[in-house]
C-alpha cells in the first residue's frame, strides 16, 4: 500500500468509488482538490469527497497547490482516503507545480512546520450540531481557550496572552485589524467555515509578526447551506452559502445578517446601594459577505462586513447610552502559482465612525489599512518565504501614521516516514519594520515517536522552542471607546523564549479511539505591551518583563455514539516593571473545560462545561479584594438530523449558561445570564 493512502474495503452497491482527500498533517478534510483518472478529463471536487466511475487498477492523480501530488491505483471495491503532504514538509523543485488551487486548509496554509506542537481541530459541522451560534460558540468548544472580552462577547486568549497577541486567520489571511491588533471573529459567518484549529504558543514562521500567544486558523468551506437562528435577547441570524463550478472555475460565496437587542438585566453594585438595571446600549447589526474563486493556477478570497453597535460601557456608566459605533472591514487575498513558486497578495481595510449625539465634539473617524505581498518556494533543502508590506492610519485629530515593513524566512523539516520515528524542524525569520529596526526570530521543534506505528497507535515526546515579536499596532488599542486616544510611542514586544515539552499519544482500539497530550510551558517576554485597568490615558505601556510558567493537558475518547473530552491549563504569570512585581491582569491561574456528545439515532445531546479560577484585575500585589471571582459555565444542546432524498435538515436548540451564572469577563462589565437559541439548517445531499 502506498504511504499516505488508506483503502477501506467497504461494500459498494453502486458503480462508483468514493475518493476522499485529507490533510496529511492534521487529518482534516481538504476541499477542492483536482482528480484525474487515467486520461479522463480533470475533475475538481466541490467537497472533500468525490465519486468516480469504477475502473479497477486505473491510476488516480490527486493534486492541489500547497501539497505534493499523490498517485494511487483505483481499487475494485473500496473507499479511498488519500492524505496529501503539505509542501513545507518536503523539499523538491516541483513541489508547487500543481494544476489547481483550492480553499486553503487550516494547517497547510501555513508554511512553517509544526514538529513538537500541539494543535486541536474541530469541524464546523460538529459545532453546528452542538448549537454554536457563531464563531464565539466555536471558540467556546475549543481547548486551551479562555474567555476575555470587554464587550459582553467571547474573546480569545491562548496561553495567558492578550487578545491582540493571538493571530486569527481565514485561509491564511490574517483577520487582525492593522489599527488595533485584534480580530473580530464575529465577522466570519459560520456557514463559510469548514474547520477551526487552535495552536497555543508563539509561531514566528507560520503566522509571522504578532503571533506571540498562539494562532486560531480557520478554513473556509465550499458547500450549499442555509441556516436561520433565533435566540434570547432579541437575536436573529440568517446565513447562507452557495458553491458551484463555471467554465472550470470553482466559486463559493456566503452571506450573513445578524441583529440582536442584547438587553439583559443585571445588578449594578458600583453605587452606594445595589440597583437592578437593564443593559440598553448593547444592540448590534452586522452584515457579512464572502466570495471565493478558484481557477487552475490562482485563487482569490474576499470578505466584506459592516456593523453597527451601541457603546458597551461599564455597569455604572450610562452617559454614553446613545452613542453608536459603525465599522466596515474589507479583506482581500490572492494566490497564484508561478512555476515552482507561489505568490500571495493581501489587503485589509478597516474604517470606524464613532458618533456621540449628546457631545458631537467627541465624534471621531479612523481608517486603517494594510497591504502585503509574499513569495515562497522550496530551495536549499528547505522552504523559503519573503515579503514586503505597509500599514497606514488616519484619524480624527490629525492623526496620520505610515509604516513599511518586510521579512525573509527559511525553514527545514525532517519528516517521519515509514520506519523513521523522529521529526524535527528548524526555522529563522527576520522582520525589518520602519521605526522598529531589525527583529530576528527563530524556532525549532522535534517529535520522537517512542511506541507505535504512527497510525493505529503512537506515544511521542514533544519539544519546541521559539521566539516571536509583535510590533505595536498603530493605535494598539481596541476601538470600543475611540475618544481622542493618546497615541504613545511603544517599543516592539519581544518573546525571548517560548518553550514547551511534553508527551502525546493516541490509540485506536476495536471500538474507540483514545488520544491525549500533556505539556509544560514557559514564556518570557521583554517590553510586553499591556493596558492596565483604570488607565484612562487610553494607551497601553511597555512592561519591562513578563514571565509565564504552566502546564496544559488534554484527553479525548471517541466511541461510535459517544465522545468525551477534557482539558486543563494552569498558568502562573508575573509582570515586573521597575521594582513592582504583579500578576498579569485577567489571566486565571486555572482553566478547565469538559465536553460530551451522545448520539442516539438521529439525535445528539451535548454538554460543555468551562471553569476559570479567580482573576486579578488591578496593577498591584495579588489580593482577594482585587480579583474577580471564579466562574463555572454550563452549555447544553440537543440536535436532530433528518435526511431526505435530496435534502438534509438539522434542528438544534440549547441553553447557554444554563445555570444563570452572573459573571464578569472584565471588571465592571456585566454579562447576561441564561440564554437560549434554536436554529434550522438545510443542506442538499450530495
Amino acid at each position: 500500500m502506498k504511504a499516505g493512502v488508506l483503502l477501506l474495503a467497504l461494500t459498494q452497491s453502486s458503480d462508483s468509488v468514493r475518493v476522499c482527500v485529507r490533510d496529511g498533517r492534521s487529518g482534516e478534510p481538504l476541499v477542492g482538490a483536482s482528480v484525474r483518472v487515467a486520461n479522463q478529463p480533470l475533475r475538481v471536487a466541490r467537497s472533500a469527497c468525490l465519486a468516480l466511475p469504477r475502473a479497477p487498477g486505473a491510476p488516480i492523480t490527486i493534486t492541489r497547490v500547497g501539497y505534493l501530488p499523490q498517485v494511487v491505483a483505483l481499487p475494485s471495491n473500496a473507499n479511498v482516503y488519500v492524505s496529501l503532504t503539505p509542501v513545507s514538509q518536503r523539499r523538491g523543485a516541483d513541489s508547487l507545480g500543481l494544476t489547481t488551487l483550492a480553499t486553503q486548509n487550516v494547517v497547510a496554509a501555513r508554511t512553517a512546520a509544526s514538529a513538537g506542537r500541539v494543535q486541536v481541530a474541530i469541524s464546523a459541522e460538529e459545532t453546528r450540531e452542538r448549537n454554536a451560534s457563531g464563531m464565539a460558540g466555536v471558540i467556546a468548544l475549543l481547548p486551551f481557550t479562555t474567555l476575555r472580552s470587554a464587550r459582553g462577547e467571547t474573546g480569545l486568549s491562548l496561553r495567558g496572552a492578550r487578545r491582540e497577541q493571538v493571530v486569527i486567520t481565514l485561509d491564511g489571511l490574517p483577520l487582525n485589524d492593522p489599527a488595533t491588533g485584534l480580530a473580530d471573529v464575529s465577522d466570519v459567518p459560520l456557514v463559510a467555515v469548514q474547520s477551526a484549529t487552535v495552536q497555543p504558543g508563539a509561531d514566528p514562521l507560520g503566522a509571522g509578526n504578532g503571533a506571540t500567544g498562539g494562532v486560531l486558523a480557520l478554513t473556509s468551506a465550499s458547500h450549499r447551506l442555509t441556516s436561520v437562528r433565533s435566540g434570547a435577547f432579541g437575536q436573529w441570524v440568517g446565513e447562507a452559502a452557495w458553491a458551484g463550478t463555471t467554465r472550470a472555475v470553482r466559486w463559493n460565496t456566503a452571506a450573513s445578517y445578524r441583529v440582536a437587542e442584547n438587553r439583559f438585566a443585571f445588578v449594578n453594585d458600583a453605587g452606594a446601594q445595589p440597583v437592578i438595571e437593564t443593559r440598553i446600549n448593547n444592540d448590534e447589526r452586522r452584515a457579512v459577505v464572502t466570495v471565493g474563486l478558484v481557477a487552475r493556477r490562482t485563487q482569490w478570497n474576499v470578505m466584506a462586513s459592516t456593523g453597527e453597535r451601541g457603546m458597551v460601557g461599564a455597569a455604572n456608566v450610562r452617559a454614553f447610552d446613545s452613542d453608536r459605533s459603525r465599522n466596515t472591514r474589507v479583506l482581500l487575498r490572492g494566490q497564484t502559482a508561478l512555476g515552482t513558486t507561489m505568490l500571495t497578495t493581501g489587503a485589509r481595510l478597516f474604517r470606524l465612525h464613532y458618533v456621540d449625539p449628546t457631545r458631537p465634539a467627541l465624534d471621531s473617524r479612523a481608517s486603517a489599512w494594510a497591504g502585503d505581498v509574499e513569495w515562497r518556494g522550496a530551495a536549499w533543502r528547505g522552504a523559503w518565504r519573503t515579503g514586503v508590506g505597509a500599514d497606514g492610519l488616519t484619524g480624527t485629530g490629525n492623526v496620520v501614521q505610515r509604516r513599511s515593513r518586510g521579512f525573509a524566512a527559511w525553514n527545514w523539516q525532517r519528516e517521519s516516514t515509514g520506519a523513521q520515528r523522529f521529526t524535527a524542524d528548524v526555522g529563522v525569520r527576520t522582520d525589518v519594520v520602519e521605526r522598529s529596526g531589525v527583529l530576528p526570530t527563530a524556532s525549532a521543534g522535534s517529535t520522537l515517536r517512542l511506541l507505535g506505528d504512527g497510525r493505529r497507535a503512537s506515544f511521542s515526546l514533544l519539544a519546541r522552542a521559539a521566539q516571536a515579536v509583535r510590533v505595536p499596532t498603530l493605535y494598539d488599542l481596541y476601538f470600543s471607546s475611540p475618544q481622542r486616544l493618546a497615541v504613545r510611542a511603544l517599543a516592539p514586544e519581544r518573546v525571548t523564549l517560548d518553550a514547551s515539552a511534553g508527551v502525546q499519544g493516541h490509540w485506536q482500539l476495536s471500538s474507540a479511539r483514545v488520544s491525549g497530550d500533556l505539556q509544560l510551558v514557559s514564556r518570557d517576554t521583554r517590553d510586553a505591551i499591556v493596558w492596565f485597568p483604570g488607565n484612562f490615558g487610553w494607551s497601553p505601556a511597555n512592561v519591562g518583563r513578563e514571565r509565564l510558567r504552566g502546564s496544559e493537558a488534554r484527553a479525548e475518547v471517541v466511541w461510535p455514539t459517544l465522545t468525551l473530552s477534557a482539558w486543563q491549563s494552569w498558568y502562573r504569570t508575573t509582570l515586573r516593571t521597575g521594582g513592582l512585581a504583579i500578576p498579569t491582569p485577567y489571566v486565571p491561574t486555572h482553566s478547565i473545560g469538559s465536553q460530551g456528545a451522545w448520539r442516539i439515532g438521529p439525535h445528539t445531546l451535548g454538554a460543555n462545561v468551562r471553569y476559570q479560577s479567580r482573576r486579578p484585575f488591578t496593577a498591584g500585589p495579588r489580593n482577594a479584594l482585587f480579583e474577580l471571582p471564579a466562574v463555572t459555565l454550563l452549555d447544553l444542546s440537543v440536535a436532530r438530523r433528518q435526511r431526505f432524498t435530496h435534502l438534509e435538515l438539522l434542528l438544534t436548540a440549547g441553553l447557554d449558561n444554563a445555570t444563570d451564572t452572573r459573571w464578569q469577563s472584565v471588571r465592571g462589565f456585566p454579562m447576561p445570564g441564561r440564554g437560549w437559541s434554536a436554529s434550522l439548517t438545510l443542506q442538499p445531499r450530495s
